[in-house]
């Protein structure tokens, strides 16, 4: 299954009218306000349906949204037209963002990790570091999927209707292959693996953290700063 299924069979990702989505802003609205004091412009780097595109976009910003998945995107255009949104959308893959230098403000990174291997990781921090002007803020949050592996594996609940079947990591725990059931269906998606200390020493390359934020027992909201 891909992410593109991953993400539609979970509404907490695919509709931003969602109890799930609202629950996700509801947590991270605080903090964005906290770590993005002055307007500006801002890159939301894996956008996915949008949902914090259009709330920054109430704050007073001004948005690009930004994914490589044709699906989210979708569905980030139908929900942009249902809202008479202004913000861009557009595709664009983090490792080449197709932005000048110094373009953006700060640049949102959510729940994106598990997508990238370590080397495209380092690619994406070293574009999100060119795009951003000097003084510019890396918005980051992400789950330390490492420290949470032994807790899936005894199984949990996920959003409605799914729980965790199996839980399959390879031999370095680079990566694990995670089997979602349903009452009538069941599928599997592969993650990357980051723990929390691989995460802020490849990020210590590019940028200077100035702030972080422990949501939960394994998720994290960080703030750094460019090096420029």
């Amino acid at each position: 299954m891909t992410f593109e299924e991953y993400y539609s069979a979970f509404k907490a990702y695919s509709d931003i009218y969602s109890d799930e989505y609202r629950k996700r802003i509801e947590v991270l609205e605080p903090l964005l306000v906290k770590f993005m004091p002055e307007k500006g412009r801002v890159l939301d780097l894996g956008c996915g349906a949008g949902g914090f595109s259009f709330l920054l976009e109430d704050l007073g910003f001004d948005v690009v949204c930004a994914d490589n998945s044709d699906h989210m995107l979708s569905l980030a255009k139908g929900f942009a037209k249902e809202k008479n949104s202004k913000v861009e959308i557009i595709k664009a893959d983090a490792r080449e963002l197709p932005f000048e230098d110094n373009s953006f403000d700060y640049v949102l990174f959510i729940d994106n990790l598990v997508h990238f291997e370590p080397l495209d990781l380092g690619k994406a921090f070293r574009e999100i570091g060119r795009v951003l002007k000097p003084g510019g803020r890396l918005l980051l949050q992400f789950t330390d999927l490492r420290a949470l592996l032994p807790v899936l594996m005894n199984g949990q609940v996920i959003g409605e209707e799914y729980w965790i079947s199996r839980v399959l990591p390879d031999k370095d725990e680079k990566a694990v292959l995670i089997e979602f059931k349903s009452e009538d269906k069941s599928f599997r998606v592969r993650f990357n693996v980051w723990g929390k200390t691989a995460v802020e020493l490849l990020a210590k390359l590019y940028f200077k953290k100035i702030g972080e934020e422990k949501i939960n027992e394994h998720t994290y909201f960080q703030a750094y700063v460019t090096k420029k």
